[in-house]
């Protein structure tokens, strides 16, 4: 599998993408974390992207971007992606879902991503 998700104690959803990844993985994804969300409490959001390879195609991640704007379940997400130090492969998922509502901080590491989401950074 592609990604690995799982949530932690404190309520942070995490998704860790480690190999190529497609469309429909990226699909598979948002629909299990938004099986996990409680609409009662705010949903924390870790996506970590650092060692995934994008096979979408740019049209696909057109898709994905307006997909992840419409996921139900991510509305009100708080969401922190982890890119390392390299955005570019996420950049037009990111554009298109932005302009549709959908909100996301990136960050170079885990530990900053991970403070952020608990409000020790602003």
């Amino acid at each position: 599998m592609a990604f690995s998700l799982y949530q932690e104690g404190s309520g942070i959803i995490n998704v860790v993408f480690t190999e190529e990844v497609d469309l429909q993985q990226r699909k598979d994804a948002v629909d299990e974390v938004c099986k996990l969300v409680d609409n009662h409490e705010p949903t924390k959001l870790l996506i970590n992207l650092s060692r995934y390879i994008n096979k979408m195609t740019l049209e696909e991640q057109e898709i994905f971007g307006h997909y992840l704007a419409h996921a139900k379940g991510l509305a009100n997400a708080k969401v922190a992606s982890v890119t390392g130090f390299s955005q570019a492969s996420n950049v037009v998922v990111e554009a298109v879902a932005f302009t549709q509502g959908y909100q996301v901080v990136n960050f170079n590491n885990e530990h900053e991503a991970r403070a952020w989401l608990q409000g020790e950074l602003s």
